[in-house]
């Protein structure tokens, strides 16, 4: 073939080959993340725990419902339960479910790195910033639809298991409960995803990524609560606390709204004491408390949010710079 014929032939092939896009980048990554089997695990337990979690709340409350609590004998027809409290055994177990949404978002980069396909991506798809903003929105999807599938059955299960014995409605001031509870909690859990995606992009590995995450979620939060019990001198580590993602998330899903078991139609009673009693109480735990920084419910969001960005920047500039190997 002579040197023409060929200058054609690389000609043809260089305007019939896939051109480099963003599109392109997220195709190859769903492709990736469907061929794994920690992909189908991961968001099957994310999906099954959050169900099984509301239905053991649901359970333990209608269970108490359906006992006349002066003599202790069951009713022959449950007690009514505030609607507010089936939405939040709903996303009950969201906290929870943060660890599963974290490791999947992990392994999602880290797992790159660990069988070093991490090369031959980067030969597809040099643009290292584009790789890995194509698998985080892939990751981030797949928890997403993972997570509102789970809340949907955990919201069935739960008006299944307590609408038996009927449902006070929702008040004014607890409207934003059904969208936060489910929509928002499924929104948390992919924010994790993503920020867990930021922590495999820093650690490259598996067991160091899982570890910080489980730091974030699980230990630091323990040494900081256990540590402001210390003394009034440390009481402001509850105000940092506060500001960590397990407990921001937790604040988000209350919607601001202070749950209610039942409603006061029931004939629950509990004797708290007399008025003098609780207003010594009262004064007494208020110089512990007074000067802690305790955000809104809005104001947990936009720290978990925080959270979010400053991870996911900072493993995008490691991937960014880093080596490969």
């Amino acid at each position: 073939m002579s040197r023409g014929a060929h200058a054609a032939h690389a000609d043809r092939s260089a305007r019939t080959a896939p051109s480099l896009t963003f599109l392109n980048a997220v195709r190859a990554e769903l492709c990736k993340a469907l061929s794994l089997k920690s992909t189908y695990v991961l968001l099957i337990i994310n999906a099954l725990l959050l169900p099984a979690g509301s239905a053991l709340l649901a359970w333990a409350m209608s269970f108490v419902m359906s006992i006349d609590p002066q003599t202790g004998e069951f009713l022959d027809t449950p007690q009514p339960v505030a609607e507010s409290f089936m939405w939040s055994s709903a996303a009950g177990f969201v906290p929870t479910c943060l660890l599963v949404t974290g490791i999947f978002g992990v392994m999602a980069v880290s797992v790159e790195y660990s069988s070093s396909t991490i090369q031959s991506s980067l030969v597809a798809n040099p643009r290292r910033v584009m790789f890995l903003n194509a698998k985080t929105l892939v990751t981030a999807a797949l928890a997403f639809l993972s997570s509102l599938a789970g809340l949907l059955l955990a919201w069935g299960v739960a008006y299944a298991l307590l609408s038996p014995g009927g449902l006070t409605p929702l008040t004014d001031n607890e409207r934003a409960l059904p969208c936060v509870s489910i929509l928002g909690g499924a929104l948390l859990l992919t924010a994790m995803t993503v920020l867990a995606a930021g922590l495999g992009g820093v650690c490259r590995s598996t067991m160091g990524g899982v570890f910080a995450l489980v730091g974030l979620l699980i230990i630091a939060p323990s040494a900081l609560s256990m540590a402001s019990l210390a003394g009034d001198r440390f009481a402001w580590l509850q105000s940092v606390a506060r500001c960590l993602p397990d407990q921001a998330a937790s604040n988000v899903l209350t919607a601001g709204v202070d749950v209610v078991v039942s409603s006061s139609s029931t004939n629950v009673s509990i004797d708290v004491g007399s008025a003098d009693a609780i207003a010594e109480t009262t004064v007494a735990a208020t110089p512990e408390t007074s000067g802690l920084f305790e955000p809104t419910w809005w104001q947990s969001g936009l720290i978990l949010l925080a959270w979010v960005v400053v991870a996911y920047a900072i493993g995008a500039i490691v991937v960014r710079r880093s080596d490969v190997k």
